[in-house]
């Protein structure tokens, strides 16, 4: 057991084991359930994200586990990266990737976050030129939207939450759908989004993100296809992380502090 004082880099977090079913456990001679393998610097596979999901798992609330994933390893590792290894990306692995949306929360489970994975060099091209990469090259970056060999876009279906706080058990008292406080479509497109980022890293891989200026995104839809009921958020680019001092001099990072713990984080009260 960690010590409620022990630093932050010490802690580790219980995730789902296999995020689909009971922890598989053995029983050893005295009686005390042990798992089958401990972690080790990434994720183990006994309690990686790379399970499928079953379509409609049977509720089972006895399915989390003591099973400790080193999750700071890979939060330490996340980091914006603007240049890529041409190398393309195995299919099974973008699959394990994306594959994360369907873990990813949602208001009322309405599962409005889409996912759109672009691998076709010509196509990353059109949508790189669509986006504005060439600003960046000419500010002295690495063509790293176009030379990531995956894009995964990340899009939302506002729809479906109207659609689901509109069932019995959502409406209002007076039947009606709620007051949205704040477009909660766009929220859960953030939390998918970072599925994606950290599950990249669990693979070995760097990510960027790069949004779509408003002006260029009739074009972006086009190239993609989109129906109109479906919006873009962001763009996810992956790849094995190449040459990036470019970046390192350039972004943000280089030229903003990191805020302090105590300017982000308050306790009972602001």
């Amino acid at each position: 057991m960690h010590e409620a004082h022990e630093p932050f880099d010490r802690f580790r977090f219980s995730l789902e084991d296999r995020l689909d079913g009971p922890v598989p456990a053995i029983f050893d001679r005295s009686g005390d359930a042990v798992l089958l393998r401990e972690s080790s610097r990434r994720v183990a596979e006994e309690h990686s994200l790379h399970e499928t999901a079953h379509d409609d798992p049977a509720t089972d609330h006895e399915a989390y586990s003591p099973a400790v994933v080193e999750f700071r390893d890979i939060l330490e590792r996340r980091r914006m990266v603007r240049a890529y290894e041409p190398d393309p990306i195995p299919r099974d692995v973008l699959e394990r990737i994306v594959s994360t949306i369907r873990r990813a929360p949602s208001g009322g489970f309405s599962q409005g976050q889409r996912f759109l994975v672009v691998t076709d060099p010509k196509r990353r091209r059109a949508i790189a030129e669509a986006i504005g990469e060439q600003d960046y090259i000419e500010r002295g970056f690495a063509p790293w939207i176009s030379g990531a060999p995956a894009l995964v876009v990340v899009c939302v279906r506002e729809e479906d939450y109207h659609e689901r706080y509109r069932q019995p058990d959502k409406v209002d008292e007076a039947g009606e759908e709620i007051e949205w406080p704040v477009p909660y479509w766009y929220v859960d497109a953030g939390k998918a989004a970072m599925l994606v980022l950290l599950a990249a890293i669990d693979e070995g891989l760097a990510a960027g993100v790069t949004g779509v200026p408003a002006e260029r995104m009739p074009q972006v839809r086009d190239l993609l296809g989109l129906p109109d009921d479906v919006a873009v958020i962001e763009v996810i680019t992956l790849g094995r992380a190449g040459e990036d001092t470019s970046s390192d001099r350039l972004s943000s990072r280089s030229t903003r502090r990191r805020k302090s713990l105590d300017e982000l984080v308050r306790w009972e009260r602001w």
